[in-house]
């Protein structure tokens, strides 16, 4: 066969649906020093969404981590398949480089010790994303849904953590023209004690208000 059949081969329409990835959902886990937070973490995030029965892959994305949390992702792939674990360029990068690697129609990005609160909301954001309704949906102080597309020119060069992450994303998502609705739940979760951190995860209030 020459390159050029190749070629055509790889660009024929069967080969482009073959070599696809199905995914709903990308979760961007940016994660440092989380060894406490981040083993619950990603279990609770993958039993949520096989609950929600969405196709699904989980980006663990290292920004510099010092501590054992490589050994407890490496001890979670056996369980949690949809697992893979990236390296950012550095802090305040993991939402970014998750992006750019992510296949998902849908990018959820979350922080290791928001994961073990409370996940309910994120279920009528995917909905609504997914329904064209909006194209991305904050969660102050817990998370945030987008439509990968739409949102990837908001993420590109993003940097921060936590909250100042966050808002910094919902600023450029708005300011990108990106329709957005605007949520305010319970308090997010503070991190536990070492010994309890992968026994008892705390589960905030789940009151939900929505700003207009």
């Amino acid at each position: 066969m020459s390159v050029v059949d190749a070629a055509r081969m790889l660009l024929s329409p069967g080969a482009k649906m073959s070599l696809a990835v199905r995914y709903e959902i990308s979760v961007v886990v940016p994660f440092a020093d989380d060894e406490d937070a981040i083993g619950t973490a990603i279990h609770r995030l993958a039993d949520h969404l096989r609950a929600l029965g969405h196709p699904f892959e989980i980006l663990a994305v290292d920004e510099d981590s010092g501590d054992n949390s490589h050994a407890v992702l490496a001890l979670l792939r056996a369980q949690v398949p949809e697992l893979r674990v990236i390296h950012a360029p550095g802090r305040g990068r993991g939402a970014d480089a998750g992006a750019a690697r992510a296949q998902g129609r849908l990018l959820w990005i979350i922080d290791p010790d928001v994961a073990l609160g409370t996940l309910a909301p994120v279920g009528p954001a995917v909905d609504d994303i997914l329904a064209g309704t909006v194209d991305a949906v904050v969660v102050h102080g817990h998370f945030v849904v987008c439509n990968r597309v739409r949102a990837l020119p908001a993420l590109t060069g993003l940097r921060g953590s936590r909250d100042a992450r966050r808002r910094r994303l919902a600023r450029r998502m708005a300011a990108h023209g990106l329709r957005l609705d605007v949520q305010m739940i319970g308090p997010a979760p503070t991190a536990r004690p070492r010994l309890f951190g992968l026994l008892a995860p705390r589960r905030p209030t789940t009151t939900t208000t929505r700003a207009s």
